[in-house]
């Protein structure tokens, strides 16, 4: 009796130990993201001037959790030491898509450090980048964006949509 009883708590225990602990979903340790979506606001900047602020949502998984950089102590460290998500835009100009060069063509953004606790180190979240438009210089435009993570595994490249400024007044 007693035996059965020890048996009983035994299988139990183990029951209630792998019940409680769900599948572990594992990812690819570089870093997949997706765009998921993108809205424009009018709002203010610090000086009291009306622009136009995009918010881009993007949606990422990483294998091994290593997300993001720590603040850099100086200013002259390498934009891949200093920055980890990368932003391209494309203006239409005679009904075809051109890449903008320089700093307003390509922004980069930092990612902040993300550790999770715990033996599972995988990573889903969501990343939102902004976008200042002070001028609209582009009627109709689109992003590309990528990530790189700690060990520098570059993500795929995805595309926003297409967002056009037609009509728009500040």
């Amino acid at each position: 009796m007693l035996t059965i009883r020890k048996i009983a708590v035994i299988l139990f225990a183990s029951f209630a130990i792998f019940s409680g602990c769900g599948e572990i979903v594992t990812y690819p340790e570089t870093p997949i993201i997706e765009y998921k979506a993108f809205a424009l606001y009018r709002t203010t900047d610090d000086l009291g001037n009306s622009i136009f602020l995009g918010k881009m949502e993007v949606v990422f998984t990483d294998g091994d959790g290593d997300v993001g950089l720590v603040q850099p102590d100086s200013a002259e460290i390498a934009d891949s030491l200093k920055y980890n998500f990368f932003t391209t835009l494309y203006s239409m100009n005679n009904g075809n898509f051109e890449k903008i060069e320089g700093a307003v063509g390509e922004q980069n953004f930092r990612i902040p450090y993300i550790t999770r606790e715990g033996q599972n180190k995988t990573l889903k979240g969501s990343i939102i980048v902004e976008f200042e438009y002070k001028l609209i210089v582009h009627d109709t435009i689109f992003y590309t964006f990528y990530m790189t993570d700690r060990e520098f595994h570059k993500s795929n490249t995805d595309s926003s949509e297409v967002i056009v400024f037609t009509g728009l007044d500040f």
